[in-house]
């Protein structure tokens, strides 16, 4: 616990000294669709550096960014569990897995309480697992790295597994957020299709849908490049590999805006239906959130994600068949933003 003790220490003194204040503002590079970038003009309001956005329809795409174009790759955070859910709903279709099967059955979590959650209970963040580990070294090691301005997510599938054992849910069946139940759910799948995560993503949403840009970093070489902190702390990529299924994926508006346009045309679309009650009056259904969307009387299927670097929203309106892509290289919320942008004449 010393050991512990002085790792803290010396984060916080190193992490003090990198986060310095940096003024950030919007690239003044610009790309794409004029209406769009006076949209930007006129509602972005916060720090920004690269911005890449996209609205869509059933039958229509429009793009524009500052410093980025559609092609521009950017850490999507947890935009990846919404790509898991999807995944979830495909492995049902198939035949392979069923909503309240234990996912002690998929992965070897032995008598542990993780293993009596069900593939619903994660989906849907009912399982009662914590956010992260709760074990003090995984615990330790990743408050370090996010203090330093590293990647606090830097563990395979055997340390997640691990973790995922060590776990409690003394909160399952009521809404919890969790990373590791959503990492927990990805791997599952995968290792029930005799693939890793990166292949069964390949394999069954990007090419079909041919996404070509979107990956699951395995080394620098294929990460994003890096981003910035609210207040300019130049920050590390976070390359994950357990924990990829929640966060670890890079992509750009153009291929989200592929991913968004075939739900609006019903692919799918079962994996957004609300299962469950969230957190403020919100429904959830596989990772995909159900909220009223604001200044109108429809509602939005949503997700955000976020890294140390990045910020990330991906919204849908059914009703109207318009669904936005908002992603941004600064960890500042964008979520304000881009509903204005999907709730926009």
């Amino acid at each position: 616990m010393k050991l512990i003790a002085v790792l803290v220490a010396v984060a916080v003194l190193v992490g003090g000294w990198l986060i310095r204040p940096r003024t950030l503002q919007l690239d003044s590079a610009r790309t794409g669709d004029l209406t769009l970038q006076n949209f930007i003009d006129e509602h972005y309001e916060g720090p920004g550096h690269r911005l890449a956005i996209a609205v869509i329809g059933d039958n229509s795409m429009a793009f524009a960014g500052r410093g980025a174009n559609e092609h521009s790759r950017f850490e999507i955070g947890s935009v990846s569990k919404a790509m898991t859910g999807l995944l979830l709903a495909d492995s049902i279709r198939r035949g392979e897995v069923k909503l309240d099967q234990e996912v002690g059955s998929l992965l070897p979590l032995g008598d542990t309480e993780a293993a009596g959650v069900t593939l619903e209970d994660l989906a849907t963040h009912y399982s009662g697992l914590p956010r992260t580990s709760t074990n003090p070294f995984a615990a330790t090691r990743s408050f370090v790295a996010s203090l330093s301005a590293g990647n606090p997510y830097p563990y395979d599938v055997d340390d997640l597994l691990a973790q995922a054992r060590s776990a409690g849910t003394g909160g399952r069946g009521q809404p919890e957020y969790s990373n590791l139940g959503g990492a927990l759910l990805g791997q599952a799948l995968a290792r029930k299709a005799g693939k890793s995560y990166p292949q069964l993503l390949r394999e069954r949403l990007l090419d079909p849908l041919q996404m070509q840009e979107t990956t699951v970093p395995t080394s620098e070489a294929g990460a994003a490049p890096e981003g910035y902190s609210s207040g300019g702390r130049m920050e590390a990529p976070w390359i994950q590999d357990g924990y990829a299924p929640a966060g670890g994926v890079v992509s750009s508006s153009g291929d989200l805006a592929l991913l968004l346009q075939s739900r609006l045309r019903g692919i799918g679309v079962e994996a957004l239906a609300p299962k469950r009650d969230f957190e403020d009056g919100d429904k959830i259904g596989l990772f995909w959130i159900t909220s009223p969307l604001r200044g109108t009387d429809h509602a939005m299927v949503w997700h955000n994600g976020g890294t140390g670097g990045y910020r990330s929203f991906v919204g849908l309106d059914l009703e109207r068949k318009r669904a936005v892509v908002v992603l941004s290289d600064v960890a500042a919320d964008v979520d304000d933003f881009a509903q204005e942008l999907l709730a926009a004449p």
